[in-house]
């Protein structure tokens, strides 16, 4: 039984190890071990085929050789390894069920996700990085039946650079758009009491907001691969994006694929965007700073090898 287990466990034992800095570099000219060339089948350029050899070394153990998200490992792991043959993704800066552009497949594979078992691979070189996501396109029909999603605009941080008292003001804004506005706490938590929330409404002279009973802990529901799923709790949770607040922004404003996380970007005034990005980053923040800390502020994309978390 325990080597049965150390047998299943060693893709995701492999991928930790590999980076940490121990694993083998892959040249492009390796010959193909039969697994594979099976996770290798039907690839007709040279990309492809680089991309189906790195593939087969360090992300079939847990996506699976068919990209199937049923690796050896998977059963191990929660959240479970994305299913690559649906052409659903989570995370994207393209509005929320679409197809995402190679920028967004090389910022998870250059970041990872964090609170789950994708690592960064930073280790690996950007042309083995352009390689796999090439060859992640051939494993779905809809790479061939859709266009990638146009990317989702980032504007101007009205709050940024303009010192405490502003992104004070930002947060206490973000706190509103939470919870009377955009009413996040229907699958989130919430951070408010009903009172509180009252007084927002009263203020805001906006329409009553009844909060759920059990706000004070997430609604647990059902993603598109019809898996129970556990909305963040910020003060609780990693977030897997990124934490910075350009992070934030660009997770709120363009969804989340295949869960109830929709496209906020043109759904609120970008103000409130920002706003309610500054706030659950001082939820977020809470985890290893005080509660009423500034946040540390950081635009999309900077230090892709931290997170904050």
């Amino acid at each position: 039984m325990r080597a049965r287990l150390l047998f299943a466990l060693a893709p995701c034992l492999g991928a930790a190890a590999w980076s940490c800095g121990v694993a083998p570099f892959v040249p492009a000219d390796a010959p193909l071990r039969p697994s594979e060339a099976l996770a290798g089948r039907g690839v007709e350029s040279q990309p492809e085929a680089r991309g189906a050899r790195v593939y087969a070394e360090y992300c079939a153990g847990c996506h699976g050789e068919k990209g199937d998200g049923q690796g050896p490992a998977a059963r191990f792991l929660d959240p479970k390894p994305r299913d690559f043959t649906s052409g659903l993704f989570k995370f994207a800066g393209v509005p929320s069920g679409q197809l995402p552009r190679d920028e967004d497949l090389m910022r998870t594979l250059l970041r990872g996700l964090p609170g789950s078992s994708m690592p960064s691979w930073a280790l690996l070189s950007e042309g083995e990085r352009r390689a796999v996501v090439a060859y992640l396109k051939t494993l779905s029909p809809a790479w061939t039946a859709q266009r990638p999603g146009a990317p989702v605009a980032v504007s101007e941080d009205p709050y940024g650079g303009r010192g405490d008292g502003e992104i004070r003001s930002a947060i206490e804004r973000g706190r509103v758009v939470y919870h009377v506005v955009a009413t996040c706490w229907q699958c989130h938590a919430a951070y408010a009491s009903q009172e509180e929330v009252d007084r927002m409404v009263a203020a805001e002279k906006s329409d009553p907001v009844t909060l759920r009973s059990n706000a004070g802990r997430p609604e647990m529901v059902t993603d598109a691969w019809d898996r129970p799923l556990q909305p963040t709790d910020f003060p609780v949770n990693r977030l897997k994006n990124g934490s910075g607040v350009g992070d934030l922004y660009l997770t709120i404003a363009s969804g989340i694929g295949g869960t109830a996380m929709p496209t906020w970007k043109d759904g609120l005034e970008e103000k409130d965007l920002w706003a309610l990005s500054y706030y659950v980053k001082s939820l977020a923040d809470r985890r290893w700073r005080g509660p009423n800390a500034i946040p540390s502020v950081r635009r999309a994309g900077a230090d892709p090898q931290r997170t904050g978390d």
